[in-house]
């Protein structure tokens, strides 16, 4: 397993390894829960309120994932969501 240090700002750096299994980038948002003595890092999608565009195509992705799935769990749900908004970003870059 991996070991980090705390730096300057209480700063730390991801080991490659799991910025490559979870697809992180630079500019993801870790969501950071203190859960019994560990320190857990979610992976979540933000979506700018103000930009009409994504929060259109944040719809209609949910409206196919509910067709498709329809009785998901919340956990696979939010997994194709991030899976999804990864690929456009993916597209735009």
């Amino acid at each position: 397993m991996p070991l980090v240090k705390i730096k300057d700002k209480y700063q730390v750096t991801l080991p490659a390894e799991v910025r490559r299994i979870l697809d992180l980038k630079v500019g993801d948002y870790l969501e950071v829960e203190a859960r019994d003595a560990a320190i857990v890092l979610k992976p979540k999608a933000v979506i700018d309120r103000g930009n009409k565009e994504s929060w259109e195509r944040l719809r209609e992705l949910l409206e196919r994932v509910h067709d498709q799935v329809g009785s998901a769990s919340e956990e696979e749900v939010e997994r194709d969501v991030l899976e999804a908004i990864r690929a456009v970003r993916k597209e735009r870059a």
